[in-house]
């Protein structure tokens, strides 16, 4: 089985919960929406060419990765955080959004072999703090973001690390494939309409 196969896999197992969160422009995956059209486009330029570039297969790799990890998260979350409630874990969002944010800095800090244990225990002390609000089904309080950016970039300037979020390298891409044209609500509508393209084959 190769990837592909393991993307359309993924996806018919996830299916009904991928579309829920797209018809309903949830706010749990706002921020990587780019990242899921994307993929998804290639994967359907794939089955028409049965070949992508070399640059190509790495997004492709790359985003299906960073979109599985992140569904795990937000589906776990789902169904025993909120136990199915829909709309207690949408009311969660900005918390949600927190953690993967908190996800994505210990998967790059991870990748580091000089990485100090301490930077990490800081960090996973703070998803702690994080989690602590979603046992209570509550947001974290706005002063929670810039927290975690005094957490993050120090380490990140010790360690020369310059990082870039995949989800604004995958909005380039996004755009320069002409998937849709500059604003949020467009990228929803990409994302369904590439799902629903999906479903008339």
């Amino acid at each position: 089985m190769n990837i592909y196969n393991d993307y359309a896999s993924w996806k018919k197992e996830n299916y009904d919960f991928i579309i829920q969160l797209i018809q309903t422009e949830s706010k749990t995956i706002s921020r990587f929406t780019s990242v899921i059209a994307v993929v998804d486009y290639l994967y359907e330029q794939y089955n028409k060419k049965h070949s992508l570039t070399e640059d190509e297969e790495i997004f492709f790799s790359t985003g299906f990765d960073y979109i599985h990890d992140n569904f795990y998260t937000i589906k776990t979350l789902f169904d025993y955080r909120f136990h199915g409630n829909y709309q207690e874990m949408e009311q969660c969002a900005k918390t949600i959004n927190l953690l993967l944010y908190v996800h994505e800095f210990q998967s790059e800090m991870l990748n580091i072999d000089s990485m100090n244990k301490d930077d990490i225990s800081e960090l996973d002390n703070f998803e702690e703090q994080i989690t602590s609000y979603l046992d209570k089904k509550e947001n974290v309080p706005d002063a929670f973001f810039p927290m975690l950016n005094h957490i993050v970039d120090p380490i990140f300037r010790r360690n020369g690390i310059v990082f870039t979020p995949i989800e604004s390298i995958f909005y380039e891409v996004a755009l320069e494939y002409g998937i849709y044209k500059n604003n949020e609500f467009d990228m929803y509508n990409a994302v369904f309409n590439l799902q629903k393209n999906k479903n008339k084959k």
